[in-house]
């Protein structure tokens, strides 16, 4: 029972942080939902151990008697028994610590779809951004964990449980929260009601109804970066002090972005003025100049504002995730070069103007 109350509170906190919509209640709200989810996946990790303990034996010595009473026939291998059996690679992945290779298994065993592995795989990465830096995704936060909330509901109401899920104790003790999901009779609270599918169903009517549709969030997100992207492009085009063509620029952007890459990989640190950096700065792009390839010879941003509007008609949640974020990583080399290109010839801009009017 502590199991499943364990659960609804930190789903219950979470439906508190989603009432108020502010970036710092929907990173919360985030980091709860992945946090429940886990422990919903561990248990049904811990689940499906448990049950395979307890048939594996039967099963083995199944096989046993068969391969001794078919002696001599063709062998009886374990696949011609029950198929539920963990293999020991999944045995091994199951009872380790790795978050994503635990999906992967689980997926294996059919407890979670494709869809539902992808996109909590995304939003577990989310949550490690906010958990580690604190300021990201904020434009798409509220969505991804309003979903992310009914999706943990779904596999809170079919996951395992586990044997002894609704044990009580004298000992126990329990919050209000509990009181408000369970209700009493009699003064005391009723574990009649402890059904997880019934907590679920109340866990998402308690659910916001200013939650934004996901599908129309990623694809405005989405559409915002690659016009973002174009005002800068057609900004280093209008302004280069080369007056380079969008050819050229495009092919410049890119070279210095991956210049910069290279240098960062050196630790090349120090000033122009200094003769040693100027040597080993050219040591570096010589050196990357002789296996270099140009990424991009046009600009891909008709087709990506395709696949961005083409995002808001998905009505899969589930689905839409992942196609966001296979759109931002084709863009993410792209967009990284044009912006810092833009934001480099910026500077040289405004020092130009503070030098002309002598600051």
């Amino acid at each position: 029972m502590q199991y499943r109350l364990m659960i609804v509170e930190q789903l219950d906190r979470a439906v508190s942080e989603l009432t108020t919509d502010h970036p710092i209640n929907n990173r919360l709200a985030l980091i709860l939902i992945d946090n429940a989810t886990e422990l919903i996946l561990h248990r049904q990790c811990t689940g499906r151990l448990e049950t395979d303990a307890m048939i594996a034996p039967i099963h083995y010595a199944t096989l046993a008697l068969l391969q001794d009473r078919d002696a001599g026939s063709e062998d009886v291998s374990s696949e011609d028994l029950d198929g539920s059996i963990l293999t020991p690679r999944q045995r091994a992945i199951l009872k380790g610590r790795y978050f994503d290779k635990r999906l992967k298994v689980l997926e294996e065993l059919e407890d979670l779809s494709q869809d539902e592995c992808r996109f909590i795989r995304v939003a577990h990465g989310y949550r490690n951004e906010l958990y580690h830096v604190g300021l990201a995704r904020d434009d798409i936060l509220r969505a991804v964990a309003g979903h992310y909330f009914v999706l943990c509901c779904n596999l809170f109401a079919r996951m395992d449980a586990g044997v002894f899920s609704m044990v009580t104790s004298s000992e126990d003790r329990y919050t209000q929260v509990a009181i408000k999901y369970l209700g009493t009779r009699n003064g005391r609270i009723d574990f009649s009601n402890s059904d997880k599918g019934i907590l679920a169903s109340k866990l998402c009517d308690a659910l916001p109804d200013t939650i934004p549709d996901l599908s129309v969030t990623l694809s405005d997100v989405a559409d915002n970066a690659i016009s973002e992207m174009l005002e800068c492009f057609a900004f280093l085009v209008r302004e280069n002090p080369l007056s380079l063509d969008a050819e050229s620029m495009l092919r410049v952007a890119q070279w210095q972005f991956d210049l910069a890459a290279a240098v960062e990989r050196n630790a090349l640190m120090g000033l122009w003025i200094d003769p040693n950096y100027r040597n080993e700065l050219d040591r570096i792009a010589a050196e990357l100049q002789s296996e270099w390839t140009q990424r991009f010879t046009s600009t891909p941003f008709n087709a990506w504002q395709q696949r961005a509007m083409s995002l808001a008609s998905e009505s899969d949640p589930l689905v839409v995730l992942h196609s966001y974020e296979s759109l931002r990583k084709d863009m993410s080399y792209l967009e990284g070069a044009i912006l810092s290109a833009s934001e480099e010839l910026d500077e040289q801009i405004q020092m130009e103007i503070d030098r002309r009017r002598g600051k």
